[in-house]
């Protein structure tokens, strides 16, 4: 068991102490689940009530409360704190063992960096490239010629379809699709023809995509996804989308097709981009707004 004084996790922290630093903080929890030797954290005012009844031994913050009883680690961004503290007292997950398991398919002219994972009964077709340290899980399928870079980790279930690029550190959620045909067919005396999906996706180094979200490839050329965005659960984002970085599209989000975002966009859950729509920088849909025009900056 991981254990720190207070006054040595205001440290780690870069928090200022108030109160008893020798108090043992050995974990983590919310307000209402806290026990004795955890430290919490608040910063949404609705969880307030909460701070008086909490079982935790010290709450970090971003103002000291004089009415609080128990010890009070302040911090500028105290999320972000207590972020950093699961860290300190959680174990991340455990990683798969290196190697590729008996029951893998491994197909001609792959490449595979070091120290790569490949689980039961995943695929990886013909050409495909995985860099160092990748992860691909169980019942996992890489398409042809798909390029995974280095220290990315998809879960069972992840589909890449062929000529997909992922940067280095993605990370795909379960039932996530990447590469699917986009939504393109034309109408002729009425009877509706697919229009070829020839184009692939690129998500960029560090994004992550929630759990049966679908990122579809462009018609033509590609659709992207920009360093360090987030996608959540049940995300859609149509072919030939761009998106910038740093962007945060949360559950049931929409980006219909040609669609461009800024770097910095945050999608609410349930809201919509229409197809052609550009977003600039920063913008913020609360939940439920869609977007009919270009929003600017």
């Amino acid at each position: 068991m991981t254990a720190h004084s207070l006054a040595e996790l205001a440290t780690l922290l870069d928090a200022r102490l108030v109160g008893d630093g020798t108090v043992e903080i050995t974990g983590v929890a919310g307000l209402r689940e806290a026990r004795r030797g955890d430290v919490t954290f608040l910063v949404n005012p609705r969880y307030e009530p909460y701070l008086k009844d909490t079982g935790a031994s010290a709450v970090l913050l971003a103002e000291s409360r004089p009415d609080c009883a128990i010890p009070q680690l302040v911090a500028r961004d105290p999320y972000f704190a207590f972020l950093k503290a699961v860290r300190i007292f959680r174990q991340e997950r455990p990683r798969p063992a290196i190697g590729i398991h008996p029951t893998a398919v491994i197909g001609p002219g792959v490449v595979l960096g070091h120290d790569v994972s490949v689980g039961p009964h995943a695929v990886i077709e013909e050409g495909a490239v995985l860099g160092d340290r990748a992860v691909v899980m169980a019942q996992s399928y890489v398409g042809h010629r798909v390029q995974i870079g280095a220290d990315s980790f998809l879960y069972p279930q992840v589909v890449v379809r062929e000529e997909c690029r992922l940067g280095a550190r993605v990370v795909l959620h379960s039932g996530t699709i990447v590469g699917a045909d986009g939504f393109g067919y034309a109408r002729n005396e009425g009877t509706y023809f697919k229009v070829p999906q020839v184009g692939n996706v690129v998500l960029e180094d560090d994004v992550e995509v929630g759990a049966n979200a679908c990122v579809d490839r462009a018609a033509l050329d590609e659709t992207r996804v920009g360093r360090g965005t987030r996608l959540d659960n049940l995300v859609q984002v149509a072919h030939g989308v761009r998106i910038g970085a740093n962007c945060l599209l949360a559950a049931f989000a929409g980006v219909a097709g040609g669609a461009k975002l800024g770097d910095r966009v945050v999608m609410a859950g349930r809201t919509a981009v229409v197809d052609g729509i550009e977003v600039g920088d920063g913008a913020v849909f609360a939940g439920l707004a869609s977007a009919a025009r270009d929003v600017p900056r």
